[in-house]
């Protein structure tokens, strides 16, 4: 599996993450799939409602999500997946990622320490409920 991004939108994704911190940001990645490779076309950022420590989760706005969802019906995308970030931590997904993932999305996850990203990885959830490395390819 591919993600394509454009480098706009991958900044607008950073932002984003170095904004919020320290506490976790979420967004959704809206776009096309196809033939083993996804497509991101907008990027929208959504409101963590986590009701917890929001350092160390996150939980994507359930309203904001339904209108991304009517926005990329009426656009002819669909939602590929959810981004987020890792403040102080790896871009890995957490054992609370694995257990909240739905299968097929993709993840982008992005690590910020001090303010600053430190790096980017996209994982999407496997059949035997294992998130699996997927290649991302900044355009």
């Amino acid at each position: 599996m591919i993600l394509r991004i454009p480098e706009d939108l991958l900044k607008k994704v950073e932002e984003h993450a170095v904004r919020e911190y320290p506490y976790e940001c979420c967004g959704l990645l809206l776009g096309r799939m196809g033939g083993g490779e996804a497509m991101v076309l907008q990027v929208l950022e959504v409101g963590n409602v986590y009701p917890g420590d929001r350092r160390a989760g996150y939980l994507v706005d359930p309203v904001e999500y339904y209108r991304a969802e009517l926005r990329a019906e009426a656009e002819d995308v669909e939602v590929l997946g959810i981004y987020h970030s890792h403040p102080d931590k790896p871009a890995k997904p957490s054992k609370k990622d694995e257990s909240e993932a739905y299968r097929g999305y993709l993840y982008l996850i992005v690590s910020v320490y001090n303010h600053a990203v430190k790096d980017v990885k996209v994982w999407r959830l496997g059949s035997e409920k294992v998130f699996e490395p997927v290649e991302l390819i900044v355009l």
